[in-house]
């Protein structure tokens, strides 16, 4: 342990602010949603272990595009991944098997061993409850984020030392129609302009966020705009409606 504890002591007074990760929930309707991860390494990261920063980012990247994800380097050091989903168990589904540990039997079976690593050590779990109510779609979004790896604490629990300086670590949501967020006593939210939330989360302690929010169904929307034009032609034609005899 002090061995550790010496470890993320020289790294904090190196390496402040090393790593920016930003994860992104953009859920506009209940068809249609995109998981984002925009991750950048600081000049202080790459200065000192460029081959094993740039070595994560590939790995991140091989991740996303076994998941239908796209990614985007906007720098040598900074990168954007998107991950499509066409409903909500697709987003808990991708979501959650980008988020497994790099040791895990899954992560190894399309990672080579050289890919197979992990600079931060970051366990995320993702749940969804729905309601469809055909035009519109209530749900229940539960995130439990595990750092407690990025930190070192005591026998009784009590946090020693915090890893937070390497690594600034946010969650994005973003729904059409606002939300309710509740969060436990670590992680921090902030409400943006056009129904975003902006979500801190604390390194060394165990996250727990929930989102209750509603989004249009387009596809009930639209199934019920070509009921009307069906019921609106044959009455144009037949001056009486479908299956009422007169």
């Amino acid at each position: 342990m002090m061995k550790r504890l010496l470890l993320l002591f020289s790294l904090i007074i190196c390496l402040t602010g090393c790593v920016n990760y930003d994860v992104g929930i953009n859920f506009p309707q209940a068809n249609q949603g995109t998981i984002t991860q925009q991750i950048k390494l600081s000049e202080q990261l790459s200065n000192v272990s460029e081959k094993e920063g740039h070595a994560w980012l590939k790995s991140l990247e091989k991740k996303a595009s076994t998941l239908q994800g796209k990614s985007e380097y906007l720098s040598s050091d900074e990168i954007l991944l998107t991950i499509p989903f066409s409903n909500g168990q697709e987003l808990v589904n991708k979501f959650n098997q980008f988020f497994l540990p790099f040791n895990n039997e899954t992560t190894t079976n399309y990672l080579s061993r050289d890919e197979n690593l992990n600079l931060l050590d970051l366990s995320a779990n993702l749940s969804i409850n729905q309601n469809n109510a055909i035009l519109i779609e209530r749900n229940t979004l539960k995130l439990t984020t595990d750092l407690t790896s990025l930190g070192v604490t005591s026998g009784d629990g009590n946090m020693i030392f915090s890893s937070g300086d390497l690594i600034n670590l946010q969650v994005k949501l973003n729904f059409p129609w606002g939300a309710k967020i509740i969060t436990n006593e670590f992680a921090q939210w902030e409400k943006l302009p056009h129904h975003q939330y902006n979500i801190q989360l604390q390194a060394g302690q165990i996250n727990e966020i929930t989102a209750i929010f509603w989004i249009p169904n387009y596809v009930g929307l639209g199934t019920i705009v070509i009921l009307v034009v069906i019921i609106f032609g044959f009455y144009a034609k037949y001056r009486r409606l479908p299956l009422i005899d007169n």
